[in-house]
């Protein structure tokens, strides 16, 4: 899957980490959302990486609409950090913001509203259109037909969870893709989190369901 970052929402949106001593609270990796830290957990075989130079070629497109606040990758992408514009990848989190939304007091209405005008955008309006357009723009990815949502539910309060899967033609290859789309409200800040793997099955549907749980899990527990 080669850098398939955000491509539910351009217009919603800093790693590998340097921090690595523990700040006052005891968190190893915080981020700032505007003025408010959220601490990043830990994943096992995955490295938080958003500051790398490799990463933040890939990210850069989506920094115009607001802040990635964090890019996991697993251990074997992670040796290729540099490369990444150039090689094909999968099994990754991207943790992302926007601008306006930076220092709003958000609440519980602002969350299911956000979630339901994606719902809205990729499942029952024109809006998807004119976003495929602009991947291909951006990547020369071509999407083939609109998303399908798998399920949507809540695996903790204040958050929201849609699994998604969506086919991609690049060059002469079509890939299905797994996605995972999270809207975390958390120290009253809106957030986006994505999970992405490639579709091999009904199996990789609940691995991608199992993992981005277990990063909702630690992200909240740490905060």
């Amino acid at each position: 899957m080669k850098k398939i970052v955000g491509l539910w929402v351009l217009c919603l949106f800093g790693g590998c980490s340097g921090a690595t001593k523990k700040n006052a609270s005891g968190c190893k990796n915080s981020v700032l959302y505007g003025y408010v830290s959220i601490c990043l957990p830990e994943m096992e075989g995955m490295t938080e990486c958003r500051t790398e130079a490799g990463v933040q070629e890939v990210i850069q497109p989506y920094l115009a609409s607001g802040p990635v606040l964090a890019y996991f990758l697993n251990e074997e992408t992670y040796k290729q950090v540099g490369q990444l514009k150039e090689i094909s990848y999968e099994d990754y989190f991207l943790m992302y913001g926007e601008y306006p939304m930076e220092n709003y007091h958000a609440g519980e209405t602002d969350l299911e509203r956000a979630a339901k005008g994606l719902e809205q955008t990729l499942f029952g309006g024109s809006d998807f259109d004119r976003i495929s357009a602009r991947i291909e723009e951006y990547y020369q990815t071509m999407t083939v037909g609109k998303p399908a949502l798998i399920e949507k539910y809540s695996p903790r309060p204040n958050v929201r969870t849609m699994i998604v899967l969506m086919k991609y033609m690049h060059g002469d290859g079509e890939t299905s893709v797994v996605s995972a789309v999270d809207f975390i409200l958390l120290k009253n800040r809106l957030f986006n989190l994505a999970y992405y793997v490639a579709y091999r099955g009904g199996k990789s549907i609940d691995e991608a369901k199992h993992k981005n749980n277990a990063f909702i899990d630690r992200l909240l527990e740490v905060n």
